[in-house]
């Protein structure tokens, strides 16, 4: 059940959309709003309301590995003393014990009978025989998976499995330690997306899917650690520059758009309730949802709130 809610809660935050043509709700970002820190480590912004003020940490990937080393001074001297951190860079789904028995049905209607290899075109099955190969895994892995399924397992393959740490979780670590409440935006149930994104999926979205997860997995190494190291230097052009084809290949889910533009919007609702006290809160949301065209930063300014970014006068 994890495992599914984890697949979904992924989806979600791609978004999604039923019919072509696709619209991806993070393709345009606000321009004003791609910034470059101008103190050491990952970009920050400011909404601010009288005497309050919500730090924001935008994420470019939650997990950043080990070796890509980003300056936590910042976060460590804004979770001194904030009133709350909203840790919602992600969506949160979830399910209960009656759910179980139909995640594991959503789970199985994912697996084939017909080895993956077997099923696919020359073409694309020479693409993905060579990537699997280059990740060094066998066919027998992806073997019993739809495409869907193992175009993200070979996404995940292709990066490794690097040891990594939690944006997030690092937040929430300096939170427990400063006895700050955590809180998350929303929380949505698992069971009624996975319906609507499984009752969608037909061999065309099967296979779109996975030729979005081999241009991500045969894109070089380097563009997505140059992603990474971008946002450590709070350069966030460089940040969101990552290969996302896969992301955007489940924008052909159904159900994503209603969940995304939910999301973002509380969001937003969490980060303007927390201008309600005086002093100041952490908030800490994946940059694209904060950057896009009716993002959680623009639904902001939309309400009237003020948004600076680094350096910008009140």
């Amino acid at each position: 059940m994890k495992w599914l809610i984890g697949l979904a809660a992924a989806w979600a935050v791609a978004g999604a959309a039923g019919a072509q043509p696709l619209a991806d709700p993070e393709a345009n970002l606000v321009e004003e709003l791609v910034v470059q820190a101008i103190e050491p480590g990952p970009a920050w912004w400011r909404v601010v309301d009288g005497d309050t003020t919500v730090y924001v940490l935008g994420v470019a990937e939650d997990d950043v590995p080990k070796d890509i080393a980003w300056d936590r001074r910042a976060l460590e001297r804004r979770m001194k003393g904030a009133n709350v951190l909203i840790a919602g860079n992600r969506v949160a789904l979830q399910g209960g014990l009656r759910d179980i028995p139909a995640l594991l049905r959503a789970r199985n209607s994912l697996k084939s009978k017909t080895p993956l290899e077997a099923t696919l075109p020359e073409p694309l099955r020479v693409r993905f025989v060579a990537a699997r190969e280059k990740a060094g895994k066998p066919a027998s892995r992806y073997a019993g998976w739809q495409p869907l399924i193992a175009g993200e397992m070979l996404v995940a393959d292709v990066r490794g499995a690097k040891q990594a740490v939690s944006v997030t979780g690092t937040a929430e670590k300096l939170a427990k330690a400063g006895k700050v409440k955590v809180v998350t935006p929303a929380t949505y149930q698992a069971l009624p997306f996975v319906r609507e994104a499984l009752g969608g999926l037909t061999p065309a979205v099967h296979r779109q899917c996975l030729e979005g997860a081999l241009a991500d997995a045969e894109a070089p190494p380097a563009r997505r650690r140059g992603a990474l190291q971008g946002w450590a230097r709070g350069d966030t052009a460089a940040a969101v520059s990552e290969p996302r084809s896969f992301d955007k290949c489940v924008l052909l889910l159904g159900g994503g758009p209603a969940l995304w533009t939910r999301a973002v919007g509380d969001q937003a609702k969490a980060i303007e309730a927390a201008l309600g006290a005086p002093g100041h809160a952490v908030a800490v949301v994946s940059l694209r949802p904060w950057l896009a065209e009716g993002g959680v930063a623009a639904q902001l300014k939309a309400r009237g709130v003020r948004v600076l970014g680094p350096g910008e006068a009140e």
